[in-house]
């Protein structure tokens, strides 16, 4: 019963633990499922911009009620919904709340993300050093990562590239552009515009050559694709910089690709490149059309800058001097704003600093770990030595102990030997003793009345213990001496009764009524006897009892 009671209270326990574990086990598998939702909306971002934000719309609602982990990974993915809408953040608030939140945890791509798009909300803020600092932060966290986001790398390393072009620093334009081009040979994504992004640094730089073949480069790409709608910006500064040098070669087609946008659809540089490319064919007034339309439709200052340069030129050329200085005059005011919103100084100083502590960072990192190294080396050498010299005592103490081990074994012997011998001397006597007083006894009719008594036929009498010995002994010759051995002399008289019982053959449940003894004592009796007598007390090895 006891058994069967402990087994039901087992498995009640083991239910209400399942019944406590079911309702945590149900919140993860839901707070999964969403992680795994958010991350696909995530990316189906750079193939459907509408389907993502309709999966994002319709996950709102359970976002809202699940864990603050799953509400900030949404958080980050709104913000990332907004940047390619071209949304413009009034402030930087929600990209820092979500910076802040990952900056505390081990989510490396996470961490990479918000960093980009918080220097992302910088960057349309216009407030370059900041952009500046944290896509800096971004390209190196994205470098230690394990595996991070490449695109959003690429794009951190696109940003930087525009930025340093804003500062007028093309060579570090230029290395952001290359380096962008060796992630996307590895990520097989956004090579036409890396490699374009590769074509106006060089031209910056006033390297027409490789101006042109990464030019040819990024074409060739594109065309390879079938030339996708997306890159209709890279198709229109392609036409204008082919036009800037003359090569016309591949200027039809990309007017033809162009064209075949919808209106809605056409990129904000689609009117410049046009002009440009009437300005070079020598038609000024259809180029004077376009850069008025570019420049009424510019949402930035750079580009109105470039409209008003081109509009100049083209009434320059055409001979109308009165309206090329009043363009003039209206370059030389959006080359003020610029150089204003540009914040020349502050960038670069932001990004020296950035740099500055980057590296002092990696120092302290070096000197910590030369530290660290040098204190793990004299830890270990001292935990050797402390081993070392532990084993040592061990090996005193444990030798010690061995001998006086063997030397109270040696006593315990000694002393075990002579009761031994004394037991021995006692019951041999004993047995004398029994053997004489009863000689006349007939074994085979003693064995025959405890067989009576084991079934309820007869009666023990007063002697009939010392007659079952004598019996033994008699039908036996020699096995009571041999138990007596067996058992170093320390044997009592209820076992010994026990394996008298069991060598004429008495089952435990006989021998039990016989020693009117419980059968669980008896058992234990039978155990410890056969432990160490059980081939004297089996049959095999004794001339077997008359029934």
């Amino acid at each position: 019963m006891t058994k069967t009671y402990m087994k039901k209270t087992r498995l009640v326990i083991s239910a209400c633990c399942l019944l406590l574990l079911a309702p945590s086990c149900k919140e993860h598998r839901e707070e999964q499922q969403l992680l795994n939702a958010i991350e696909q909306t995530w990316q189906l971002c750079e193939s459907s911009l509408p389907d993502a934000q309709a999966r994002a719309d319709g996950l709102r609602d359970s976002v809202s009620k699940s864990t603050e982990h799953v509400r900030q990974k949404y958080d980050l993915l709104s913000i990332r919904l907004r940047d390619k809408r071209y949304t413009i953040p009034t402030s930087p608030d929600s990209a820092l709340q979500t910076l802040s939140y990952f900056e505390g945890r081990n989510d490396e791509v996470d961490k990479e993300r918000a960093y980009y798009y918080l220097g992302s909300a910088y960057r349309d803020l216009k407030d370059y050093p900041r952009a500046v600092s944290l896509l800096l932060k971004t390209v190196d966290w994205a470098r230690q990562c394990k595996n991070p986001d490449t695109l959003v790398w690429q794009n951190a390393l696109s940003q930087l590239k525009y930025l340093y072009m804003l500062q007028l620093n093309y060579e570090d334009e230029l290395g952001a552009a290359l380096e962008s081009v060796e992630l996307a040979r590895k990520s097989g994504k956004n090579m036409g515009f890396n490699l374009m992004d590769v074509a106006t640094a060089y031209e910056h730089l006033k390297d027409t050559l490789l101006c042109l073949q990464y030019c040819d480069l990024s074409y060739q790409v594109i065309r390879g694709e079938q030339f996708p709608r997306e890159y209709g910006n890279v198709l229109a500064n392609m036409l204008a910089t082919y036009s800037k040098y003359n090569h016309y070669e591949k200027v039809d087609t990309l007017l033809q690709q162009l064209m075949l946008l919808p209106q809605d659809l056409r990129p904000h540089n689609y009117e410049l490149g046009l002009a440009l490319y009437q300005e070079s064919a020598g038609s000024p007034d259809s180029a004077i059309l376009h850069y008025k339309t570019y420049y009424n439709r510019a949402k930035t200052i750079s580009g109105r800058y470039e409209a008003s340069a081109g509009l100049q030129r083209c009434y320059e050329r055409k001979g109308d001097l009165g309206l090329a200085v009043e363009w003039g005059h209206r370059l030389y005011d959006t080359n003020d704003s610029i150089i204003h919103q540009r914040a020349f100084e502050e960038t670069r100083r932001a990004r020296d600093t950035y740099t500055y502590y980057r590296d002092r960072e990696e120092e302290q990192d070096i000197m910590r770990r030369d530290e660290r190294i040098i204190f793990i080396s004299v830890t270990v050498c001292l935990a050797l030595l402390s081993i070392a010299l532990g084993l040592l005592l061990l090996y005193y103490y444990r030798k010690k102990r061995f001998m006086e081990e063997i030397i109270g074994k040696d006593r315990l012997l000694q002393e075990r030997s002579k009761a031994l011998k004394q037991s021995k001397k006692m019951n041999k006597k004993l047995m004398q003793m029994a053997l004489m007083s009863n000689a006349t006894v007939d074994a085979e009719g003693v064995v025959a009345q405890f067989r009576k008594v084991a079934t309820g036929q007869a009666k023990l009498e007063e002697d009939s213990w010392k007659e079952l010995m004598s019996a033994v002994e008699t039908l036996y010759p020699g096995f009571l001496d041999a138990v007596q051995e067996r058992m170093l002399g320390r044997i009592h008289e209820p076992l010994l009764r026990t394996i008298c019982l069991q060598k004429i053959g008495l089952t435990p449940v006989q021998i039990a009524h016989v020693m009117e003894a419980k059968i669980q004592t008896v058992c234990s009796r039978i155990k410890r006897a056969e432990e160490t007598c059980s081939d004297l007390i089996t049959p095999a090895s004794s001339t077997s009892v008359p029934s």
